[in-house]
């Protein structure tokens, strides 16, 4: 009789999957990203990989979720017990760079690539496993807005607040992708030292909308 494997046996499997499914996604993009292709990385059979994934769309989807779940806890971790607004999205926002940074293949297909969002397996078998990664993003969304609310007080509207997370957020994903495209790196002497120049005067833009945002008032 075939030996049942543990949980923890399971889950190394499973990681393995995700780090080879992520592997061609970086190198050769999500139409080469096949349970065949996986299975040949991982040294697996593609019978073999259908224990552990019912399909290479729920091996992708699996994957970004572990991405949005490692940026939620870096940001909510990074704010933990700060109450000042302006210490709260200065920690946000090199948390987020940070995760950016260092976590290129993944921020990419999160983020940049055009791979398929939640709106893509609504109707589908996936659809429940995708709305865990839409839940997440949201999440990450709402926290973004909760800040800028501190900022500029509970009167400010959503669409306003919305706005100045895209726009902190445009700043933080140019920043991010043009290092991970090595054209910093022929502008900047010191790119990491011109990414923190440029979320202070963003930081301190949005301080001093918020100064006179309340004189207004």
């Amino acid at each position: 009789m075939k030996k049942t494997r543990s949980a923890e046996e399971v889950g190394v499997v499973r990681d393995r999957v995700l780090a080879a499914a992520l592997e061609i996604l970086d190198q050769e993009g999500f139409e080469a990203l096949t349970v065949r292709r996986i299975a040949q990385k991982t040294g697996m059979t593609a019978p073999n990989l259908y224990n552990y994934f019912p399909s290479k769309d729920a091996i992708y989807i699996t994957l970004v979720i572990g991405g949005f779940t490692d940026l939620k806890d870096r940001l909510v971790r990074a704010i933990a017990g700060e109450s000042d607004p302006v210490e709260r999205a200065r920690a946000l926002t090199r948390a987020y760079l940070a995760f950016g940074l260092e976590n290129g293949p993944i921020y990419d297909i999160m983020f940049t690539r055009r791979t398929p969002r939640h709106k893509d397996y609504v109707g589908t078998p996936l659809e429940s496993l995708s709305e865990k990664e839409l839940s997440l993003s949201m999440d990450i969304a709402a926290l973004a807005a909760e800040n800028v609310r501190a900022f500029f007080g509970p009167g400010v509207a959503d669409d306003e607040a919305l706005l100045w997370v895209i726009h902190v957020w445009s700043l933080l994903h140019g920043m991010i992708t043009l290092h991970h495209s090595r054209v910093m790196e022929y502008v900047a002497a010191d790119p990491r030292e011109t990414y923190e120049t440029l979320l202070d005067r963003e930081l301190a833009l949005v301080s001093a909308m918020a100064r006179e945002k309340g004189r207004d008032s």
